[in-house]
């Protein structure tokens, strides 16, 4: 219970986040929020937690909420303006993952030890998180924005267009995450059990995200 408590704590803090910057600073606010929330899912997708005995990866607040951001982007100026939050959160990504796992490479000290290899251990080697955390968020945001638009195009409604994107996407999100992360290392039916556990999660969380998309996307 605790655990859920907490994320969704990280979910009101994103999106909180996320509101004040899109209306403080409209696009750019949203490509800062792209930035923060990039370097943080960097850092979060290493720690796994455990949800009904099922172990998951953390940062479904900071990822979804990318995927939001996405979406108001193309709200605002079109899909041809998503190519810069990609190429963003993209660069963004490459340059955390590399510095996380060089300091994790460099020789540690005599000083505070057991500190340091904690550190070394969590960040040297992780290449394939790394991996699948950049591949899943450039696909997951480029084809919520390709869905969004045609979506809202059709029906021209805010709410239906974010739930029907987020519900297709975070189903190939999960699935390319869970498969580039964790393929040959957990069971099958713990593989399973993970992409089905990190889609409900993330799915809502992307639901819930209706609301500052509106909020953030009203009278701007």
């Amino acid at each position: 219970m605790r655990n859920v408590l907490l994320i969704a704590a990280e979910v009101i803090v994103c999106y909180i986040a996320l509101i004040i910057l899109s209306k403080k600073y409209k696009t750019d606010g949203i490509y800062i929020f792209g930035i923060i929330a990039t370097f943080m899912s960097c850092i979060m997708c290493l720690k796994k937690i455990s949800i009904m005995s099922v172990s998951v990866p953390i940062g479904y607040g900071v990822t979804t909420s990318l995927l939001l951001g996405g979406n108001l982007i193309t709200q605002k100026r079109g899909t041809d303006e998503i190519k810069q939050y990609i190429l963003l959160i993209t660069i963004t990504a490459l340059v955390s993952c590399c510095f996380l796992n060089l300091t994790g490479m460099m020789e540690s000290s005599e000083y505070n030890i057991f500190a340091n290899k904690s550190f070394d251990s969590i960040f040297t080697y992780n290449i394939r998180t790394y991996t699948a955390l950049i591949i899943s968020l450039i696909i997951s945001v480029w084809l919520s924005s390709k869905l969004y638009y045609l979506i809202k195009r059709i029906q021209n409604k805010i709410v239906i267009s974010n739930i029907f994107s987020i519900i297709i996407v975070e189903f190939f999100e999960n699935i390319a995450f869970v498969l580039i992360a964790y393929l040959f290392e957990y069971e099958n039916i713990d593989l399973i059990l993970c992409v089905v556990f990190r889609y409900m999660i993330k799915s809502l969380i992307g639901i819930i995200g209706t609301i500052p998309l509106y909020i953030s996307n009203k009278n701007s």
